[in-house]
């Protein structure tokens, strides 16, 4: 069996540069105010491209219940890299979100768990919508930082099919940041979730099949890239 293809971070991060240089553009078509891109935020989310790449590469399963933990980094990689400063400072909300996220008994990892579970057999396409749908409704896996951890165990999931991953570009921030923006303000139980959420999952699988680019061409490489290429 081929070694799976590695992430282009170089190329990435290109379309992540050019988000940000036309964010103020871009959110004018958003339904909720957002964020803007920084550096900081752009390179953590980076430094979570090469944490996945680095799981799909080693063959982890996010899915197994001695993984299962392994999201915890990704979500603390997104909030403050990998710099052991900031992780010192960001310490307490570090414990507070692996409490969460172990504990929370309507929205805790055990949610997000049983419903893998159960739809396993579904499409790659519906399994990374579903699975992100799990994570950012209320109430949300993480603290902080959910559409960006989201993001990236979506793209674990396409990778691990020979896909691409799931990147923010100038294309496609409308259509993603617009449905997170529902799937922020709906509940992942009671009536309302039952006929609503599946719904939301099946219009979110369409966008990630449709946007998907080329597997052999777009931000894949045959070989490691490094993150930073020393240039914006």
């Amino acid at each position: 069996m081929p070694a799976p293809r590695r992430l282009d971070l170089p190329a990435i991060e290109r379309a992540l540069r050019e988000v940000q240089r036309r964010f103020a553009e871009l959110s004018q078509h958003f339904t909720e105010q957002r964020d803007p891109l920084t550096d900081e935020v752009l390179l953590n989310v980076l430094e979570g491209y090469a944490l996945i790449d680095d799981y799909v590469a080693r063959g982890v399963d996010l899915f197994d219940l001695q993984h299962l933990d392994l999201m915890l980094e990704i979500n603390a990689t997104v909030l403050c890299g990998k710099d052991p400063a900031r992780r010192q400072e960001y310490s307490h909300h570090l414990v507070a979100t692996e409490q969460h996220f172990f504990n929370n008994v309507e929205g805790g990892i055990k949610d997000l768990y049983n419903w893998y579970c159960a739809y396993r057999s579904e499409s790659v396409w519906k399994r990374a919508a579903g699975v992100y749908v799990r994570i950012l409704s209320k109430p949300q896996l993480f603290i902080e930082g959910n559409n960006r951890s989201g993001s990236l165990i979506v793209s674990y999931l396409l990778m691990r099919a020979g896909l691409p991953p799931f990147v923010l570009t100038l294309e496609n921030a409308e259509g993603y940041f617009n449905p997170s923006s529902v799937i922020r303000n709906s509940a992942k139980h009671g009536v309302k979730a039952l006929y609503e959420l599946p719904k939301i999952k099946k219009k979110y699988a369409a966008f990630l099949e449709e946007q998907a680019p080329d597997p052999k061409a777009f931000f894949l490489s045959d070989t490691p890239q490094p993150i930073y290429q020393g240039g914006h």
